[in-house]
């Protein structure tokens, strides 16, 4: 269970089959959750991550923005 810390209400699973590309085929199988009350959306990862090089096992997929700088 995922809850909105702002509304302090149970998050509802919006979409399944998302990956969150960390680049080079390196993706985490996820799905999106959303806020009943505020709309805000979280991600919730697999623990592992998939190879996926051709980029077609899910319908979307979301960049991730890496840091410049990581120390």
């Amino acid at each position: 269970m995922y809850i909105c810390v702002k509304c302090q209400r149970e998050m509802r699973c919006l979409k399944n089959g998302v990956d969150v590309n960390f680049g080079h085929g390196h993706v985490y199988p996820e799905d999106m959750y959303q806020c009943s009350q505020c709309g805000d959306k979280m991600l919730a990862t697999n623990g592992r991550p998939i190879p996926d090089p051709d980029y077609k096992t899910q319908d979307e997929y979301l960049n991730i923005i890496q840091p410049k700088d990581l120390k």
